[in-house]
Formats: structure tokens, sequence, C-alpha cells
């Protein structure tokens, strides 16, 4: 019995450290990953809204010289036929701005953009549709075709700004 107290007794000291040092290392580790953990999630979410702010700034750019050539046609009583707005943009990065961004009024001022997007788009092809190509019928009423116009070349001002 002696050998073995003589052998249980620095085993238990052994123990009994390992668990009173071990315990408050492991949970400082795993504090540790946890915490670079998030900074690497929170890294990639700014690497992400950086990406997707980046190409809607592009888009816009992009959009406001194709806007520009619209209206200028329109002075001329010329319509570009399917303009090369970029529409999708708004539905490729938008969910990543909906996530990242608080502001609801400014993620709402995007939307708004976008839809008028597509408004003027459509816009110009039904007026492409009805002076150019004769797939619709021509608009009779000249002040309704000017108004026609109008709103081709203030639509087209207004969002290229």
């Amino acid at each position: 019995m002696s050998a073995f107290l003589d052998a249980f007794w620095p085993n238990l000291a052994a123990t009994l450290f390992g668990v009173v040092i071990g315990i408050p290392i492991a949970l400082s580790i795993n504090r540790r990953l946890f915490e670079n953990q998030r900074k690497f999630e929170s890294d990639q979410s700014a690497r992400r809204l950086g990406d997707a702010i980046a190409v809607l700034v592009g888009a816009c750019r992009y959009n406001a010289g194709v806007l520009d050539s619209m209206r200028e046609a329109s002075l001329i009583g010329e319509v570009m036929h399917s303009p090369d707005l970029r529409l999708t943009t708004w539905d490729s990065v938008g969910n990543v701005l909906t996530s990242s961004c608080a502001n609801p009024e400014l993620l709402q001022m995007l939307s708004h953009h976008w839809l008028r997007l597509h408004r003027i788009q459509a816009l110009s092809d039904e007026i492409f549709a009805r002076e150019v190509a004769g797939a619709l019928p021509a608009i009779e009423d000249k002040e309704v075709t000017q108004q026609f116009w109008q709103i081709l070349h203030d639509n087209a001002r207004d969002l290229a700004v």
C-alpha cells in the first residue's frame, strides 16, 4: 500500500496542477480563436461591402455616360436602340448593401434609382418601337409624342447627375 500511496500523491498533485493550469489556458486559447474568427468574418464583411460599393459606383459612372448620350440624342429627336444601361447592378449587390447598411433611407433611394433606370430603359425601348422600328403604332398626337421625348430627356438628365 505504501508503494501505491507513493505513486498516488504525485499523480494526484500533477493532475490537479494540470487541471488548475490547463483550464484557464484552454479558455484563453478558445477566446483568442473566437476573437480571431470574429475579426476575420468582420474583415470579410467589410471587404464584401467595399467591393459592392465599388461595383455600384462603377455602374453609376457608366450609366451616367449612357444617360448623357440618351439625353443628347433625345434633344435631336433620336433614341438609342436598347441602351446598354447596367440595370442588374442593384440585383447583384443590393443584398450585400442591405445586410450591411443601417440607413433605410439610403437603401430606399438606391433601390428607387435602379427602378427609375428600368423605367427609362422601357421608355427608350417603347419610343424606339413606336418612332423608329414601327413595331408599335406611332402616336398620332404630337403633343403626347413631345411629352414622351421630354420625359426621356428629363429622366436621362436627372438620373445622370
